[in-house]
């Protein structure tokens, strides 16, 4: 069969269903806009998740009196312990700068004295960022006499280790969820529009049409429709980040745009829903007719 004919009936069919072919369309601009959207959380989750465990460390507490050579010695010592990445000393007066800077205040505005120990901050490589890694060095920290607490953000490696496993299992799910369930949409509303055409579509039948002549103008219209509606949730989805970007980007937390790459195999994927739907939508009203 000529192409020019399939073009032809493409373009007859869409003038023949507007309100089908926009509502079709609306449906895969809705469902590409919410797979963009559900994409743009799950990675800025996972790089919010990121952020929280770089800044996970270990503060070891010093007694007042310590000297230089102990100093030296524990900091040798810690350094050879398994995951630890560097060690820094932080002085009773370093203690102080720091306490002023984070919470607006002289520490001796409140006491007659510096009631802060000194201490050593101690990074770990991300593999060992773990409760249960970092409670073994802990223990290892305090059979030292010289170490009096120590300290770390237990609270927050919590949450990244139970919200870590929940993220993976969620994102598989909304993923398998928003396929099948756009699938299934589109594919409900391209078939109201071909049980519309249903007499244009026993004519071609009697008079001799094959099933692909048939189809393929139907197909056709499901990746037009694929196509702009995905286009259509490309800019929204623009306009919706950009906000986000704009709100609630900081110093310490930059909101990630998902790339043009991506935005390509959203229109990807919408023209592939669009054609999937109507295929599979035609094909079984050719089985049942």
């Amino acid at each position: 069969m000529n192409p020019s004919y399939y073009f032809k009936e493409f373009m007859r069919y869409l003038k023949t269903a507007k309100s089908a072919v926009i509502s079709s369309t609306i449906v895969i601009a809705l469902a590409v806009l919410l797979l963009g959207i559900y994409v743009t959380i799950s990675i800025n989750s996972v790089k919010l998740l990121k952020l929280i465990r770089d800044k996970v460390e270990i503060d070891a507490y010093l007694t007042d009196n310590i000297q230089t050579a102990d100093i030296t010695k524990i900091t040798a010592s810690i350094k050879s312990i398994g995951g630890v990445k560097s060690v820094n000393f932080v002085s009773k007066d370093e203690a102080a700068k720091i306490f002023a800077e984070e919470f607006g205040q002289d520490i001796l505005e409140v006491f007659d004295h510096n009631p802060l120990p000194p201490s050593l901050k101690i990074n770990l490589y991300d593999e060992y960022k773990t409760i249960d890694r970092i409670e073994k060095i802990k223990l290892e920290l305090t059979k030292n006499r010289e170490i009096t607490d120590v300290v770390y953000a237990q609270k927050n490696l919590e949450i990244i280790e139970r919200n870590s496993q929940s993220l993976v299992f969620l994102n598989l799910s909304l993923l398998v969820i928003i396929t099948f369930s756009s699938i299934f949409l589109i594919g409900n509303t391209i078939r109201l529009m071909i049980v519309a055409k249903k007499d244009t579509i026993e004519i071609m039948k009697l008079i001799g049409a094959t099933k692909e002549t048939i189809r393929t103008p139907f197909i056709m219209e499901g990746f037009f429709q694929g196509f702009v509606g995905s286009l259509l949730a490309v800019i929204l989805l623009q306009v919706f980040l950009g906000y986000f970007y704009s709100t609630y980007t900081n110093n310490d937390f930059n909101f990630s745009i998902i790339d043009t790459k991506f935005l390509i195999l959203l229109v990807i994927f919408g023209s592939v829903l669009g054609t999937l739907g109507s295929a599979l939508s035609i094909r079984r009203f050719l089985k049942i007719a």
